[in-house]
């Protein structure tokens, strides 16, 4: 079987996993990026995700470095309008995008800083001796083969990996290991935005998070709706409509007129389970009908939308936590906790999509408050060359319905690589670089580590 070596193998090419290889790449590593898709971006690209939020806490951008150097060249390429405000009101800001641009992009990040991309490649195996990972076999067009690497970085999102390796792992919430729910996503146009403003304008009421945020949708340059409850519970009972969701959730992308609709809810499927994930996609796609026709027939804005794409894979919200050397909790989110070896900061609040058919608990930090992600979430002691980056770190259910956002992976994923490359160049083992070294190189980067940087 050929082998193949590598200083650090990263394996995912989501948002986690593409900011990890280019942090690694560019202080000289050899990295190797592994997906089983076709191009880069996770659920971004592959699940119809969209607008990414949020980049914000209060009026402090808290996600910066290299995520913000990809939404950058986005704008300058026509492929985002960049950040701007969340009409929904539920968060401060999002980020639109075009999930082909964004492919592109990060493509061209990962070639400039001489990662090596390799699409269309399954991990079937992880090979572990002597406490450490020491390859990975993969599958590709017929072909098995293994890739050997000094530091592994999963950022798979399911922690596929974290589980061949046999480091331990929970799923789901504590009682039942129930899952948030699945959902398939699809993209619409034309939504006529311009009718649907007038509306939040005058009848603010309808859109639940806008109660003491009134005509904020006047300062959003792309709309993000949520609202309409009143209307689809009467579809939900008059029987019309079987999905369990009683609110409009959509967001407007790059381009105008042109949305993403949140709103299909799948329960009861295992998102790490091919034969339940496969119900879960053929049912997301059978909601996808339903909702849009009901959106069509009962909406304002919508009489005249055309279903342009689902997913087209269904989205996951929560699957395997690495139990890692820290575990991150609700209470250390909502007590906005600074760790002295913080990694990362966020303001997204906890938005936990209920697994049993009752309304999302969403829980919020203090206005302009944010939380820090220490690095020891990132690591554990069961195979401590093999890293979690991405929704997969090691944390409570609760606390992964925050930290699971797609600005708050790109930032661990920059830390995890970041992590590699100081533990490579010293010969150690990411649970034993310095952390303050980690810090600078952060900083370096253009990462944001709080108002009282570490």
């Amino acid at each position: 079987m050929k082998n193949l070596q590598y200083e650090l193998a990263v394996l995912g090419c989501g948002m986690a996993g593409i900011m990890a290889a280019v942090a690694a790449a560019r202080q000289g590593l050899r990295v190797i990026a592994i997906d089983e898709a076709g191009y880069a971006g996770g659920s971004l690209t592959a699940m119809g995700t969209g607008p990414m939020m949020t980049f914000h806490a209060g009026q402090t951008q808290v996600i910066r470095g290299l995520a913000q150097e990809m939404v950058a060249r986005l704008e300058s390429e026509g492929f985002s309008p960049g950040h701007t405000v969340d009409s929904t009101g539920y968060t401060y800001t999002v980020t639109p995008f075009s999930a082909e641009g964004m492919k592109r992009v990060l493509e061209q990040m990962m070639l400039e800083s001489g990662v090596t991309p390799l699409y269309h490649t399954a991990v079937i195996r992880a090979n572990v001796g002597q406490g450490r990972m020491r390859s990975v076999e993969c599958f590709s067009c017929g072909e098995r083969f293994c890739v050997e690497a000094d530091v592994f970085i999963d950022a798979t999102g399911d922690g596929d990996v974290l589980a061949m390796a046999g480091v331990p792992f929970e799923s789901g919430r504590p009682q039942d290991g129930k899952n948030q729910p699945m959902t398939m996503n699809f993209k619409i146009s034309p939504v006529d935005t311009d009718r649907i403003r007038s509306i939040m304008d005058e009848r603010p009421e309808l859109f639940p998070f806008l109660a003491s945020k009134a005509g904020i949708e006047k300062q959003a340059v792309r709309l993000s709706v949520s609202g309409f409850n009143e209307l689809m519970r009467r579809a939900i009972d008059a029987g019309e409509l079987t999905v369990d969701r009683d609110t409009v959730l959509c967001f407007e992308t790059d381009k105008p007129h042109e949305m993403i609709v949140n709103m299909s809810r799948i329960n009861g499927e295992n998102p790490v389970d091919p034969f339940s994930l496969t119900c879960a996609e053929i049912e997301g796609r059978r909601q996808v009908f339903e909702l849009l026709h009901q959106l069509r027939a009962h909406i304002p804005g919508f009489e005249h939308a055309a279903l342009l794409f689902s997913g087209p894979n269904v989205g996951i919200r929560s699957s395997r936590r690495m139990v890692g050397d820290y575990c991150l909790t609700a209470d250390d989110i909502l007590s906005a906790r600074m760790f002295d070896d913080r990694i990362a900061v966020f303001g997204y609040p906890i938005d936990i999509h209920s697994a049993d058919g009752a309304e999302t608990d969403s829980r919020f930090l203090q206005p302009g408050a944010y939380y820090s992600i220490p690095y020891r979430c990132l690591t554990n002691a069961a195979v401590p060359n093999l890293m979690a980056a991405g929704r997969n770190i090691s944390c409570t259910f609760e606390a992964q319905a925050s930290t699971r956002l797609s600005p708050c992976c790109a930032a661990l994923g920059q830390a995890a690589g970041c992590a590699a490359a100081l533990a490579v160049r010293g010969a150690v083992l990411p649970t034993q670089i310095d952390i303050a070294a980690l810090h600078r190189l952060l900083l370096e980067q253009g990462a944001y580590l709080g108002e009282q940087e570490a």
